[in-house]
């Protein structure tokens, strides 16, 4: 694999598509339906603009009078179990439509308690379904996540679903009989786990570098064993997994054709330098930690520029993460 990723919306091609940017002309991928008179898209298998004009398949949630039906919205009682300080696994049942489509590396969900207002949601990404029951974990860091558990509380709203919650996700999808080095620690480790299935199933070899992070543990080195990934876990990724990082990148033997970094921004920016200081270009997946409010693009509270001068609202677009201006 080479080369860099174009600009796409993660929800082209499914049941959300055209959306409601479309609707004020500021789609993401259409020239058109951003109010240009030129066609210039990229193109993905689909016209947008036909289907906004003439198929019109999503008529009845295509509007701004409502807040109901954008996506599925699902109250549910939730189990919970303490992982480590300030960090619990969380299981509730969704319907089977729900829990297929998030089933998938990069689904997530909003997440709020039931009674809450509308801006409690928060986004917390997918780690494992079966069946109907869908379980993620949260860390209750901040006033929206520990609102869940406020006064002994064991219902929560869901929506979803969501798709972009991993940039370089074709990387992931297309790579077969590959070689990846996976880098994962503190709240980048339950991502992790779609990611790894998806890259298991499709004859990848995986070697896995992970650290406790500042929640202070790791919980998935067992699974990933079972899917038969090597592990390696480090007390910290700064001052050793990194290490470990640049020596596979400086080993032409054992070079990966896909490095996937799931965890803060600063990890992200790590790997870039070590790959910078190997001299080497590999494709790399990062997880998507931008804030997030809707969801749906209309906030702009997760836009990112480009070194392209391009603006990314990153909820929606799937991009090369090695193109974003650091923060």
């Amino acid at each position: 694999m080479s080369g860099k990723l174009n600009l796409r919306c993660i929800d082209i091609n499914s049941p959300y598509c055209p959306c409601l940017l479309a609707e004020t002309n500021h789609c993401v991928f259409c020239s058109h339906l951003k109010g240009e008179n030129l066609c210039n898209c990229n193109w993905m298998g689909v016209c947008i603009l036909y289907e906004k004009q003439w198929q019109y398949k999503n008529k009845e949630w295509l509007s701004f009078e409502t807040d109901n039906g954008v996506r599925t919205e699902i109250e549910t009682e939730l189990s919970i179990e303490q992982l480590c300080e300030n960090t619990y696994l969380l299981a509730f049942d969704v319907t089977s439509d729900l829990a297929t489509a998030v089933d998938k590396p990069g689904a997530f969900v909003f997440l709020k308690k039931i009674g809450d207002p509308t801006f409690c949601h928060f986004p917390v990404g997918i780690m494992k379904v079966t069946g109907t029951t869908i379980q993620v974990v949260v860390e209750t860091i901040g006033p929206k996540s520990a609102r869940l558990f406020h006064d002994n509380n064991r219902k929560l709203l869901v929506r979803g679903p969501y798709f972009n919650g991993i940039f370089g996700q074709p990387w992931i999808d297309n790579i077969n009989n590959g070689k990846i080095l996976l880098v994962s620690g503190g709240m980048g480790q339950p991502p992790a786990i779609p990611i790894v299935r998806k890259l298991t199933s499709s004859a990848n070899q995986v070697e896995a570098i992970l650290a406790p992070g500042k929640i202070g543990c790791v919980f998935i080195d067992n699974e990933l064993r079972d899917l038969g990934v090597k592990v390696t876990v480090v007390p910290s990724l700064r001052h050793t997994g990194m290490q470990i990082v640049a020596e596979r990148l400086s080993n032409r033997g054992v070079l990966p054709d896909l490095i996937v970094s799931c965890g803060p921004d600063d990890q992200h920016y790590g790997v870039i330098a070590a790959m910078q200081t190997a001299g080497v270009n590999i494709p790399m997946a990062a997880t998507n930690n931008a804030t997030m409010c809707c969801g749906e693009g209309l906030c702009g509270s997760c836009e990112r520029g480009t070194k392209g001068g391009q603006k990314v609202r990153t909820c929606k677009v799937q991009a090369d993460y090695t193109e974003f201006i650091q923060d």
